[in-house]
């Protein structure tokens, strides 16, 4: 989903595996906001109704289009990331399997990124996920290109105050339970792939290995 904010002039997206549940966790609770769109509405349109971008939402007659709203969204580390994605799918969406409606059947590429997150070791899965490294990637990029601003989720209330200019406590939700130190799990060559794949989102973000 997405939550419209009218007195803060933003919509908020949610960009997956960045803390974006968190995030309209904390609006929901904290904040006068609208969420958008209704379940039943986005599946009969085709688009996701959790994850579905603004773009996505206005084409499908689900939100309004607004040029005075600011697009607000998230993005992460892209070295956390992928070690946050591989785990999650080998230690939670696995579990989907078992249940025959569950968005994993029904997801182009699901099964076989399922397949591979846990029959590879993270070097191979990795070199898999990113592809070719001289083909920049971005983290969730139909939401980051379309947003005015974008939440780093390792700075998430800092962001929000200096960004949007709203005090959120914001509670981790979600959280893999795993070893946080993302780096052990990076050879050299893995390393260098995602430099090389995420040159722009390291820059833009500030973000180190």
């Amino acid at each position: 989903m997405a939550v419209l904010d009218r007195d803060a002039d933003i919509v908020v997206t949610a960009a997956p595996g960045t803390g974006s549940t968190a995030l309209l966790a904390a609006l929901v609770e904290q904040r006068h906001v609208v969420q958008v769109p209704d379940p039943e509405r986005a599946r009969a349109a085709g688009v996701d109704a959790k994850h579905g971008t603004v773009t996505q939402l206005v084409a499908a007659g689900l939100l309004d289009d607004d040029p005075d709203l600011r697009v607000v969204t998230t993005t992460r580390n892209p070295f956390d990331f992928y070690v946050a994605e591989y785990e999650r799918t080998r230690t939670r969406w696995v579990h989907e399997l078992r249940e025959p409606d569950s968005w994993l059947h029904h997801t182009p590429g699901a099964l076989d990124q399922l397949v591979d997150a846990v029959t590879l070791d993270f070097d191979q899965w990795l070199t898999v996920a990113v592809g070719d490294p001289d083909r920049p990637r971005r983290i969730n990029p139909g939401h980051v290109t379309e947003a005015h601003v974008v939440l780093r989720m390792e700075a998430m209330e800092d962001d929000l105050r200096d960004l949007v200019g709203l005090d959120l406590a914001v509670a981790p939700t979600n959280v893999t339970d795993r070893d946080r130190a993302y780096w052990r799990r990076y050879s050299v060559a893995g390393r260098r792939l995602v430099e090389r794949a995420h040159a722009e989102d390291l820059e833009r973000f500030g973000y180190r290995f």
